[in-house]
């Protein structure tokens, strides 16, 4: 190969590279989201209402532990 034919094959990779679109985006990109986020947050809130009903329950011996 001459140095010409170098220089014309690297022009045209380059001008490919140029116009091909890139695979992976620049900057801020939205995140992946799985969708559970309110069924996470409603398992959440029912766990601590149902730790505070059992522990208001022991406190005022609704269940009848300390008889």
């Amino acid at each position: 190969m001459s140095n010409n034919e170098k220089d014309d094959y690297m022009k045209e990779t380059e001008e490919e590279a140029k116009r091909r679109p890139n695979e992976q985006k620049e900057g801020l990109q939205e995140p992946k989201t799985t969708g559970y986020k309110p069924l996470q947050l409603g398992i959440i809130i029912f766990v601590v209402l149902v730790l505070i009903l059992v522990g208001f329950g022991i406190a005022t011996d609704w269940f009848g532990i300390f008889n």
